[in-house]
């Protein structure tokens, strides 16, 4: 597909590793990742797989739909509004960047407006995903710990402890002084950071498919070499993918920029607007949210040695840290999957979660947001 080139209602895009798009409806523009499908309709598009970013300065909305979900993004009073549509495995991640964001789900004839700033997940029932029988999803395990750390698994909130299995779709969230070191099925390490949140997407070891979503906070790895064809393993972030072969690295996502530190190895970053930069063994590069690199530039050893620290995970918890913190999480709307007959076999449910670090999880339905 060249530049300029004319989309008609039906036609399909697939995008490779490495390539992006940018295609322009109406008043409409759609940012399209890395590994992304895509099928252009006449009132939208529909997202087979992968990641977008939709930017919408007409009133008239734009419509994202999967096969469970359908998402309106429209200008509000001359606003623009920007949305994050990801999807994949079943799996629906909806994020109000900037206005609004309209999302529905099949079953239900109401939707749940996102405001900038909110993210929306969807479930397909279990029968709708159907996953594929003998399919090892099992990750790793956790082999060091400071207290408090937890893993969302599903609808539950599991407190973290030594040699705790870890799961495909597991998002690891540490408090305040928590942290991790997980030690993966191939071998490799992970060291999460305080107040951090990753998610295992996906941790094939036999096709050497890897891919984990840094959502915010540090984390460090140190990565087996891969060696068969086609094999991957990135690091998703909010401002891009970090993708490496054979690596030891540290990331840090904040809410105004991306932070990539190589200390061993050669890392390529790529920003939802499609830039690429190579990141060399002792450089460091900063991505803000706008998608434009700082650097790289030379680290210092002590700049090396403090962001491996800030991962480091000693045998015991620091004096006094031992009990699970109970101070509350932000509050975040998510849409989770429902069973039985009310479900109507689609996650409609809008729920506010406390996330308390305690054994035992609190979770209450937000009274305005209940459909």
């Amino acid at each position: 597909m060249a530049a300029g080139a004319t989309l008609f209602p039906g036609d399909i895009i697939r995008l490779g590793e490495g390539s992006t798009a940018a295609l322009q409806f109406g008043k409409s523009l759609v940012l399209a990742a890395p590994e992304t499908e895509l099928v252009v309709q006449s009132d939208g598009v529909s997202l087979r797989d992968g990641r977008l970013q939709v930017r919408a300065t007409g009133a008239a909305p734009f419509g994202i739909s999967g096969p469970f979900f359908h998402v309106d993004v429209a200008a509000s009073g001359g606003t623009p509004s920007t949305a994050e549509i990801r999807f994949g495995k079943m799996r629906a991640q909806i994020t109000a960047v900037a206005g609004f964001a309209d999302v529905m789900s099949d079953g239900y004839d109401s939707a749940y407006r996102l405001r900038a700033g909110e993210t929306a997940t969807l479930d397909a029932s279990p029968e709708a995903a159907s996953p594929a029988q003998n399919v090892n999803r099992d990750a790793g395990e956790i082999t060091r710990l400071t207290p408090p750390v937890q893993i969302d698994r599903d609808l539950q909130h599991l407190v973290v402890a030594v040699t705790q299995r870890v799961l495909w779709d597991d998002d690891l969230r540490s408090g305040p002084t928590g942290r991790a070191h997980i030690t993966l099925s191939d071998g490799s390490q992970l060291g999460l950071g305080s107040d951090s949140s990753l998610l295992i997407l996906q941790h094939d070891t036999q096709a050497q498919q890897s891919s984990l979503d840094l959502v915010t906070g540090r984390m460090r790895g140190q990565i087996i070499k891969l060696t068969k064809p086609g094999a991957k393993f990135e690091v998703r972030t909010p401002m891009g993918v970090a993708g490496l072969v054979g690596t030891d690295f540290s990331l840090l996502v904040t809410p105004d920029y991306t932070e990539l530190m190589v200390f061993d190895g050669v890392m390529r970053f790529t920003t939802l607007q499609g830039k690429s930069i190579v990141v060399n063994a002792g450089m460091k590069v900063r991505i803000s949210k706008e998608g434009v690199f700082d650097g790289p530039t030379m680290t210092t050893p002590q700049e090396e040695q403090i962001a491996k620290d800030l991962t480091d995970v000693t045998d015991a918890p620091p004096a006094g840290q031992g009990a699970i913190a109970t101070g509350k999480r932000h509050l975040v709307p998510i849409i989770v999957a429902l069973s039985g007959a009310a479900a109507a076999g689609v996650g409609v449910g809008v729920y506010e979660l406390t996330r308390r670090m305690v054994p035992t999880p609190t979770c209450r339905r937000s009274p305005r947001a209940a459909r």
